[in-house]
């Protein structure tokens, strides 16, 4: 297969919000985000309780900002990218290789938190989960393109697209844990495991 020629999107300097994110994210992902305190979390980022609140309006407020800014950066690193591969199996192939590059590069504790979205507002709940069916759905429908093309195994594509996303979310947990110091590896293997997966072998 070719080389797309795509590389992993520049890094943006980390910005104080940024910073404070990841902190508050690292923190939340540790305690979990009903053992995790306001004062703590202003303690992590280096601010003051009545100073954090100049930013946020509560906990919860905190966690609906750091999802939403996740999502941002996954459009900035991953989905915008990917979009102008015309290929659709190396742009599905790109897709997984950035997520978890950006997960690892970007904070992994962004994409872990993702598990307490229930302790957000319903109609938080919803925004956050349509911003996710996004990118699912680019994922499905670069699959559809594979198996139009009879490049596919016979897979039902709704649950190969759940598949994918499990599997770039379990490589983030493994990450985090310090499963292994080595990301480019594990970005490597990761991808010819699912590839290999997905795709009928080459005649």
């Amino acid at each position: 297969m070719p080389d797309s020629g795509l590389r992993s999107a520049p890094d943006a300097a980390p910005t104080r919000t940024a910073e404070v994110y990841r902190a508050a994210a690292e923190l939340m992902v540790e305690k979990g985000f009903g053992g995790t305190s306001i004062s703590e979390i202003a303690q992590a980022v280096g601010m003051t309780k009545a100073g954090l609140y100049h930013h946020i309006s509560s906990k919860q407020d905190m966690l609906y900002q750091i999802l939403n800014y996740a999502m941002d950066e996954l459009e900035r690193i991953v989905t915008a990218p990917v979009r102008l591969i015309e290929d659709p199996e190396e742009r599905l192939r790109q897709l997984i290789r950035l997520q978890i590059h950006g997960s690892v590069r970007h904070g992994l504790a962004f994409t872990v938190l993702f598990s307490e979205i229930n302790h957000l507002a319903p109609a938080e709940q919803e925004e956050i989960r349509g911003r996710l069916k996004e990118n699912h759905a680019l994922i499905r429908e670069t699959l559809q393109e594979l198996a139009n093309e009879g490049r596919l195994r016979e897979l039902d594509v709704n649950i190969a697209t759940m598949h994918i996303m499990n599997a770039m979310t379990g490589v983030a947990r493994w990450k985090h844990q310090d499963f292994t110091s080595d990301e480019e590896h594990l970005i490597q293997e990761t991808v010819a495991y699912t590839m290999a997966a997905l795709l009928k072998p080459e005649a």
